[in-house]
């Protein structure tokens, strides 16, 4: 579990360009948080957007 902190320190430094100073005071959940975040078409459809699209496709 160590390793996946020290990697994941790792892979911020090489490629957010984050000093080892800058990832240590981050809160590291928050971050985790912001770089699993997912663009809204790879999201889950929530149920109005669901809704919305059935729809949609009645009217084709």
């Amino acid at each position: 579990m160590i390793e996946d902190f020290n990697y994941s320190e790792q892979q911020m430094i090489i490629n957010a360009h984050m000093s080892v100073e800058d990832f240590e005071n981050t809160d590291y959940y928050r971050l985790v948080e912001i770089m699993s975040a997912k663009p809204r078409d790879k999201r889950p459809k929530t149920l109005w957007e669901f809704a919305s699209s059935l729809d949609g496709e009645e009217r084709r």
